[in-house]
C-alpha cells in the first residue's frame, strides 16, 4: 500500500458511528484477505479504494467519494496509520510498540528503535482496535488482550488498559525463501548469506534426497521456518507433501501438497470452545488419512503434537520435518523427550528414547547472531541410544565462532560415516 500523507494518518472528520457503518458495508463487499493491512498485493489499494468510493456515494451517508475522504476513510478503517510504512517496508519482520513514543522494528534480524512518534496512546489503542476489529475479534476493557492472526499468517498481540499498555506487537508473515545453494529460482541462498558452507548445504541436499527424517531447532528467529521451506525444495515432484502448522508460515511450493491449520476457539462462532478446538496433535492424525509421502509439521510445542508426530514418523513418512524450540541437538532431543514423555507414560525412558532415535535421524540447529545474521550452528546425526541410556549423537559439521565477532568456521567431522539406517536410506535412493 502507498504511504500516505501525514494529515491523511489522522481520523476523517466523522464519526465513529458513521466510521462503524462504513467499516460494516466494507466487510460485506470485500473478503477478509483483501482487507487485510499486511496485504502488499498491488492491487489491493485499487480494490479497496474504489470499494470505499461506492459506499461513500450511498445517498444515506450524505458523504462525497472525494479522493482525499476515499484515502482518509481508508486510512481509518483498513490501514494502522502511522504505522503503516512499518507495514509496507519489506525488511521489518517485527514491529513492537512499547509506547507512542518508543516503536522498535526488526530489519534484517536486528531490533532498532525508530523515529517514529504516534500522536497518543488513544491513536495506539485505535490501531490495536482496528486490527482485531479486521481480524473478528473485540478489543475493549471487558477483552484487553488480543492474539490474533490475520488471513496472510501475520500476527498480532494487543494489550490495553486495565491489564497494561497500551502494547502492540506485529510479526508480520515471513515471505523469505532462501535455495540451498547460488543458482536457485529464488534468487538468495543459504552460502552466499552466510548460513552455511557449500559441504553443508551439498550435504542436506543429499539428506533430503535420502529421504532422512529432520529435527529443525533454534530460538526464536533463528530461521527455522525459512530452513524448512528450502529443504522442501528439493522434494521430488512427484511426492505429496502434507503440511500441519498452528498458524500458517510455510507456504510451500510443492504441486502435490495438501495444508492443515489449527482451529483455535476464537475462530469458530458457535459450540462449547474444548468441543471445537482443533490442535496440531488432531491434524496430524487426519493428515495420515489423506496419504502424504512426506510429512511437514510447524513446530511442536505440546504433548499431545509430539506423540502424534512420533507415531506419524514411525509409521513409513520417511523423510518428514519438524521444527522445535531448543539451542542445540541435545536440548532439541531432551524437550520433544519432555513433550512426548506426557503422551507416553507406560515407556521407560530408555524405550522412549530409543523410540525417537528411531524416528529422526539429522537434528539441524540454527541460530541467530547479535549482527542479525542466521546461520546453522549444528548438524548432528542420531545413531540409536547407548549403552548408558543417552542418545548417540554425532556432530556431522559444527560451527566455531570467534569470541566477539560474527566470523564462523564450520568444521567437519573427519571420518565421519552415516549410521546404519540412513546409510541404508542413501543406498535405497541412489
Amino acid at each position: 500500500m502507498t504511504n500516505l500523507p501525514s494529515e491523511l494518518h489522522d481520523r476523517p472528520p466523522l464519526s465513529a458511528r458513521t466510521l462503524g457503518a462504513i467499516r460494516q458495508r466494507l466487510v460485506a463487499r470485500l473478503p477478509p484477505e483483501t482487507l487485510n493491512p499486511f496485504d502488499r498485493n498491488p492491487q489491493r489499494e485499487a480494490t479497496v479504494r474504489a470499494a470505499i468510493g461506492a459506499i461513500l456515494d450511498d445517498p444515506e451517508l450524505e458523504l462525497s467519494a472525494t479522493p482525499t475522504m476515499v484515502a482518509a476513510v481508508e486510512a481509518a478503517i483498513c490501514g494502522l496509520g502511522r504505522l503503516q510504512p512499518l507495514v509496507d517496508d519489506p525488511e521489518v519482520s517485527d514491529i513492537l510498540v512499547n509506547s507512542p513514543a518508543e516503536v522498535f522494528a526488526e530489519r534484517a534480524g536486528r531490533l532498532e528503535a525508530t523515529e517514529l512518534v504516534l500522536g497518543s496512546a488513544r491513536e495506539l489503542i485505535e490501531i490495536a482496535e482496528r486490527i482485531a476489529a479486521l481480524a473478528g475479534r473485540e478489543l475493549s476493557v471487558a477483552h484487553p488482550i488480543v492474539d490474533a492472526r490475520m488471513p496472510d499468517g501475520s500476527r498480532v498481540n494487543a494489550v490495553i488498559p486495565p491489564v497494561g499498555g497500551p502494547y502492540l506487537s506485529i510479526r508480520k508473515f515471513n515471505r523469505l525463501r532462501l535455495d540451498l545453494v547460488p543458482g536457485g529460482r529464488h534468487g538468495r541462498d543459504w552460502v552466499t548469506d552466510g548460513g552455511m558452507n557449500p559441504e553443508m548445504a551439498d550435504f542436506l541436499g543429499r539428506m533430503v534426497r535420502a529421504k532422512a527424517n529432520v529435527l529443525v531447532a533454534g530460538e526464536t528467529g533463528a530461521g527455522k521456518t525459512t530452513l524448512l521451506r528450502s529443504l522442501t525444495d528439493l522434494f521430488d515432484p512427484s511426492e505429496r507433501v502434507g503440511v500441519v502448522e498452528d498458524t500458517a508460515e510455510l507456504a510451500l511450493e510443492n504441486p502435490d501438497r495438501f495444508n492443515l491449520e489449527t482451529i483455535h476457539p476464537h475462530d469458530l462462532v458457535t459450540g462449547e470452545a474444548e468441543s471445537r478446538l482443533l490442535d496440531v496433535g488432531d491434524l496430524v492424525a487426519n493428515a495420515l488419512r489423506m496419504r502424504p509421502d512426506r510429512l511437514i509439521v510447524g513446530e511442536i510445542r505440546l504433548p499431545k503434537e509430539a506423540f502424534y508426530t512420533l507415531q506419524a514418523l514411525h509409521t513409513g513418512h520417511d523423510g518428514s520435518a519438524t521444527t522445535i524450540h531448543a539451542s542445540s541437538a541435545e536440548d532439541a532431543l531432551f524437550r520433544f523427550e519432555l513433550l512426548a514423555r506426557q503422551s507416553m507414560r507406560d515407556l521407560t525412558v530408555t524405550d522412549l528414547r530409543s523410540y525417537i532415535a528411531r524416528v529422526f535421524d539429522l537434528v539441524v540447529v540454527l541460530r541467530r547472531l547479535r549482527s542479525g545474521r542466521r546461520l546453522v550452528r549444528q548438524i548432528a546425526a542420531l545413531d540409536g541410544v547407548a549403552d548408558a541410556g543417552g542418545y548417540r549423537l554425532v556432530d556431522v559439521f559444527r560451527g566455531e565462532r570467534s569470541a566477539g565477532t560474527d566470523e564462523v568456521r564450520w568444521v567437519a567431522t573427519e571420518g565421519w560415516q552415516p549410521p546404519d539406517r540412513l546409510a541404508a536410506r542413501m543406498e535405497l535412493e541412489g
